[in-house]
């Protein structure tokens, strides 16, 4: 090929502080949801675990859509970042 093998792809600042703000809100919604959860399980620990739908606890069910909405938000951020 005819590239250097050193070449680096400039970004522009403006790229990279969107990508920043883009990564702080997602990070910002993942929090709130992951703190939700701890503390449901510190602070009402015998309600929380007293919750079931189709007989799987609530804490596994909500553990589970941890794991999803983490997915989730990797992927919006791989779309929104790459947006132009």
């Amino acid at each position: 090929m005819l590239h250097s093998e050193n070449q680096v792809e400039a970004e522009s600042s403006k790229t990279i502080e969107r990508r920043e703000r883009i990564g702080l809100a997602l990070l910002t919604l993942f929090s709130i949801v992951y703190f939700g959860f701890i503390a449901l399980c510190a602070f009402a620990n015998t309600w929380f675990a007293s919750l079931s739908f189709l007989e799987v606890p609530a804490t596994v069910l909500y553990g589970f859509a941890l794991i999803a909405l983490a997915l989730v938000i990797a992927g919006v951020y791989g779309r929104l970042s790459r947006t132009v």
